[in-house]
């Protein structure tokens, strides 16, 4: 029987081969879940939500039962620290926002910055950050509003700390050290979660991560409709936002990957799928941007693992201008002989039995489902079996029954 060692070595060579497009021995199971370490084991959603290290022995249930190659770790919002600071954009299970205590959070998509506030952002996003944007999003955090240090000239400097006696400046500031106490233990512990899995002998997944330049203007500042619209309303401030935006990624973003020397960046993509925008317009607006971010990754040593959520088939040969051997390309909704014809001469490429065959269809359906994605991207390797979106919930016996299939079929 093989050594925790031996079997680890294993699922690190075969992920490093598909990682550099090179054949492995077998396809390796990476499927991205969600909820799933609680839902299969017993765990409610508010539990993990609330403290992450719940997920545990869920994760550790996981392991023994499905042997995967790649892990991902718990993929939860620090409820508390979000509680803290009266955050209105996101809401949790639980009494006070009504969601069963086994559903997933949701994230509520709002405008924080209107499209005449451009110009004040890129003056200057720090002071709009803390004087706009957080007020607007946390109720908690209203008295920010009060505060401006754009003033250090002179008698200036004196005059700007007056605000930080007004009571309600106090009380953003103890909102935020309480959320700050949250948000160290949520980071400890995702830090335990994954500790968990490595000691296990197994490749850890994306533990950190951010959304390309776009996607977080429109995610967090504008809202999703209002930021497609301004591709044709106001281009040029647009366009301004997203390369400032681009520069604070680039300054930040990649820091706790680089220091926790991390192998895997996730990127997860929202809004460049094929109904939002044009080719013409993915490649001025919002391909610059990720491709900065994917290239950063690549120079600091580690693989961009870029989730392209939606459809995505217009994009596919934009896709195919990064480095060879460099990236990990995740698809939810595509056509995978032409990603397999084109990203995947040049990436890894992951995909994509749909979660929701996962969760409402027979192992019978899914074992069919899963041979046809091997037949058409397995040959010549560079390919991970994965799922569309993340797995909350479903019957046990379906994610054995893709696991069995690539046991039977995905070898070499």
């Amino acid at each position: 029987m093989p050594t925790k060692q031996e079997l680890y070595n294993a699922r690190r060579k075969r992920v490093d081969d598909v990682k550099a497009l090179k054949v492995p021995d077998r396809v390796p199971l990476a499927p991205k879940l969600g909820f799933f370490y609680g839902s299969a084991y017993g765990i409610p959603s508010y539990a993990s939500l609330t403290d992450v290290k719940n997920s545990i022995p869920g994760i550790q249930a996981y392991l023994e039962e499905f042997d995967p190659d790649i892990v991902w770790p718990p993929a939860v919002y620090p409820s508390l620290a979000a509680k803290a600071l009266g955050s209105e954009f996101i809401k949790f299970p639980g009494y006070e926002d009504g969601i069963p205590l086994n559903d997933s959070f949701q994230i509520l998509d709002g405008e924080y910055m209107s499209s005449d506030e451009y110009e004040e952002f890129v003056f200057d996003p720090t002071h709009f950050i803390l004087s706009k944007w957080l007020p607007r999003r946390n109720k908690n955090l209203a008295g920010l509003a009060k505060v401006n240090l754009q003033n250090p000239i002179e008698f200036g400097l004196y005059a700007s700390t007056v605000p930080f006696c007004d009571p309600e400046v106090k009380q953003a500031f103890e909102a935020l050290a309480l959320s700050g106490k949250h948000s160290l233990d949520w980071l400890m512990g995702g830090g335990a979660c994954a500790q968990v899995i490595e000691d296990a002998g197994f490749v850890l997944g994306p533990q950190v991560g951010t959304t390309c330049p776009f996607d977080m203007l429109a995610d967090t500042f504008r809202g999703m409709i209002p930021a497609i619209m301004d591709i044709h309303e106001c281009p040029d401030e647009l366009l301004a936002a997203v390369n400032t935006m681009q520069g604070i990624m680039l300054r930040n973003a990649l820091g706790a990957a680089i220091a926790m020397k991390k192998e895997f960046f996730l990127i997860p993509l929202h809004m460049g799928v094929d109904e939002f925008m044009s080719p013409e317009n993915y490649a001025k607006f919002y391909w610059p941007g990720l491709k900065a971010l994917i290239m950063a990754c690549i120079d600091n040593g580690i693989t961009p693992y870029v989730f392209t959520e939606g459809n995505y088939n217009t994009r596919l040969e934009q896709l195919c201008d990064v480095p060879p051997g460099k990236v990990v390309y995740m698809f939810e909704k595509v056509d995978m002989k032409r990603a397999k014809e084109t990203v995947g001469q040049v990436a890894c490429i992951c995909g994509n039995l749909p979660t929701a065959t996962l969760m409402y269809s027979t192992p019978d359906k899914i074992a069919d489902e899963t041979k046809k994605l091997l037949d058409i991207c397995a040959p010549g390797g560079g390919f991970m079996m994965d799922v569309s979106i993340p797995v909350d919930r479903c019957p046990k016996e379906n994610l054995h029954a893709m696991f069995d299939t690539v046991h039977k079929y995905g070898h070499y």
